[in-house]
């Protein structure tokens, strides 16, 4: 049994603790109380002390596969999109391995022990099965054809058969990738599955204007350029005279995450209530798209809003640290209203959780939880809320101390 204590215990789904500690047994989290009680309850337990102790982060939607790729600097999104599709094609087998598991070794150095990865290189659930982090894997949909859509689904199945049993920490989960690369039967069949299968589910919604205007129009951008390069030329989608939001309507429930919903109306957030969260890309939207989703809104309807960084290929790097310093520097900035600073925490860690639905072991400090916990080496410990989440985003990772997997020191990481 390990006895990891601080000065200020921050276990996000609860209030703060003074002068507290957390007992770790079996990987997970046995009590948590005020240090001196568990101190003398458990006298043989192995002290770890810090100033400030919280849970890991958890990076809620990255495509970790395009690693190798680099940064994209395209403004436009169907340019950036093919230029995406162009470049994939290039990576060898041995490149995507490396990449990933360099990316990785980088999330776990900063205390990012969860990822919400999207899947389309079935090499990528092995190198998730050799990595110590928590995460989702997304094995990725795509079809527009109809006629071939039940045999995208038995190769789904056939892959997600095959590494159910070599999972190492992690769960698996489908993404029908959006309204205009997989068809609504797509959708129908990915929900059908992953209700039999106990699946997480997935998919990206309302990311750019191109999208909406396809959705809408069953023309645009996205017809004339994008399809063209993936064989899609006998492809005319219907207009449908709806919002991507409207248009999915159906499937949007608590059983499908959403990521990005940069281009939604206010009728559009009512139906975004419906969803298992909403999943935040600031920094990838900002590059891609010069826009931000109106967070405020989201937050003021209920609507679990969680954090992800997206692919390199539009953020640059996978660290969410810089995401929280990026929403913090916006707060007053987003459609509708102000941020909080803790609620940019809660993005990082519970409602990211709960977007690849593993809220149930993830996201806090609490009791029956998995002890993925980080320490931080702050000199000042504001004692209100707000004022200690503003702190811990802005110093970001230069305080950033000890790392506990499942309850285990990472060796690599500083602190006692």
């Amino acid at each position: 049994m390990k006895l990891i204590s601080a000065e200020l215990i921050l276990p996000i789904t609860r209030p703060l603790i003074k002068s507290g500690a957390v007992l770790i047994k079996d990987k997970r989290i046995a009590k948590i109380g005020p240090r001196k009680e568990l101190k003398k309850g458990y006298p043989s337990a192995q002290e770890f002390h810090y100033p400030l102790l919280m849970p890991s982060l958890i990076n809620a939607h990255t495509h970790l596969e395009l690693s190798g790729i680099g940064l994209i600097n395209q403004k436009d999104f169907v340019s950036w999109l093919i230029e995406i599709i162009q470049k994939k094609r290039e990576l060898d087998r041995l490149k995507i391995e490396q990449s990933a598991k360099q990316e990785i070794e980088k999330s776990l150095n900063l205390g990012i022990l969860s990822l919400g990865d999207i899947i389309s290189e079935p090499i990528m659930f092995q190198v998730h099965n050799q990595s110590p982090l928590f995460s989702t894997l997304f094995l990725e949909l795509i079809g527009m054809r109809e006629r071939e859509l039940s045999a995208k689904l038995e190769m789904a199945k056939t892959i997600l058969g095959e590494f159910n049993y070599q999972l190492g920490n992690n769960r698996l989960g489908l993404s029908p990738h959006s309204a205009y690369t997989a068809h609504k039967e797509l959708y129908r069949l990915a929900k059908i599955l992953a209700k039999k299968q106990k699946l997480a589910l997935c998919t990206h919604l309302a990311e750019s204007e191109q999208e909406s205007e396809l959705v809408r129009t069953g023309a645009g951008e996205i017809f004339n350029s994008l399809y063209p390069l993936v064989n899609w030329q006998d492809i005319k989608p219907e207009p449908s005279w709806r919002s991507p939001a409207q248009y999915l309507k159906e499937f949007i429930d608590e059983e499908l995450s959403l990521v990005h919903c940069v281009e939604v109306s206010d009728e559009d957030i009512e139906i975004l209530c419906k969803a298992k969260a909403v999943v935040h890309c600031p920094r990838s939207n900002l590059n891609l798209l010069g826009k931000l989703a109106p967070l405020p809104k989201m937050l003021k309807a209920g609507i679990p809003v969680a954090l992800g960084t997206d692919s390199i290929a539009s953020a640059g790097d996978l660290n969410l640290w810089e995401e929280m310093k990026r929403v913090l520097e916006l707060r007053n900035q987003y459609p509708g209203g102000e941020i909080k600073p803790f609620e940019i925490l809660k993005m990082a860690t519970i409602n990211s959780a709960r977007a690849i639905f593993r809220e149930n072991e993830l996201g806090g400090i609490e009791q029956g939880k998995i002890a993925n916990l980080i320490a931080i080496n702050l000199s000042h410990l504001p004692e209100q809320i707000e004022e200690l989440s503003e702190a811990i985003i802005e110093t970001g990772e230069k305080a950033l101390g000890a790392i506990f997997i499942a309850g285990e020191k990472d060796s690599t990481s500083s602190g006692n």
